[in-house]
C-alpha cells in the first residue's frame, strides 16, 4: 500500500504487535495525526470472536503504560483503541484473501496517475495483486497502487432499526 507511516507508528509498530499478540488480538491498523497541539494515536484491534468495548478500554490501558514507558511522542496526545467496525480497513495483504468475496472501496492511483475509487467484489490476491470484480468485469489493482481500501457494509441489507420503532 502506498500510504506512508508516520515515524511515531514506525517507533512503536512492533511494540504494539507484540503486545497485541500476547493478548490473542491482531493489529488492523495503527495512525498518528491530526492536530500538532493534540494529535490521535489511534489503534484498530480485531480477533477472531470480534472486539468488544471492554476489550478496548482493557488494551487502551496496556498500550498506554507501554506509549509511557517507551515515550515516542513529545507532545501530549490521545490515545484511541477500536474495533475496526463493519467498513473495516484492509490494511494488509492477508486482509484481500480472508475477505474474499466480499464488498470492498479500493482507492488507488490509476495509470493516469490519478486517484481513483472502485468499489466491487474483492476476488482475494493474483500475483501479488488486488482482484476486484466491477459490474462483472474482473480487474487487477498493484499493491502499491493502493492509497486506501475498506470492507462495504451494505446498510439496505441490515435490517438495522432506524431507532423509530418500525
Amino acid at each position: 500500500m502506498r500510504r506512508p507511516k508516520h515515524p511515531v507508528v514506525e517507533a512503536i509498530e512492533e511494540d504494539i504487535q507484540l503486545m497485541a499478540d500476547d493478548y490473542g488480538f491482531e493489529i488492523v491498523d495503527i495512525t498518528f495525526g491530526g492536530p500538532k497541539r493534540n494529535p490521535i494515536l489511534t489503534v484498530i484491534l480485531d480477533k477472531p470472536d470480534g472486539v468488544t468495548a471492554d476489550d478496548c478500554a482493557k488494551m487502551g490501558k496496556r498500550f498506554g503504560i507501554l506509549m509511557d514507558v517507551r515515550d515516542p511522542i513529545e507532545t501530549s496526545y490521545q490515545l484511541a483503541v477500536s474495533s475496526p467496525g463493519v467498513e473495516r480497513p484492509l490494511t494488509k495483504p492477508e486482509h484481500f484473501e480472508r475477505f474474499a468475496g466480499k464488498q470492498a472501496a479500493i482507492r488507488f492511483i490509476d495509470e493516469t496517475d490519478k486517484p481513483k475509487t472502485l468499489t466491487g467484489t474483492l476476488g482475494g490476491l493474483r500475483e501479488g495483486d488486488v482482484v476486484l470484480e466491477v459490474d462483472g468485469k474482473e480487474l487487477l489493482i498493484e499493491d502499491e497502487q493502493i492509497e486506501s481500501a475498506r470492507l462495504k457494509f451494505d446498510w439496505d441489507d441490515a435490517n438495522v432499526s432506524d431507532g423509530k420503532g418500525g
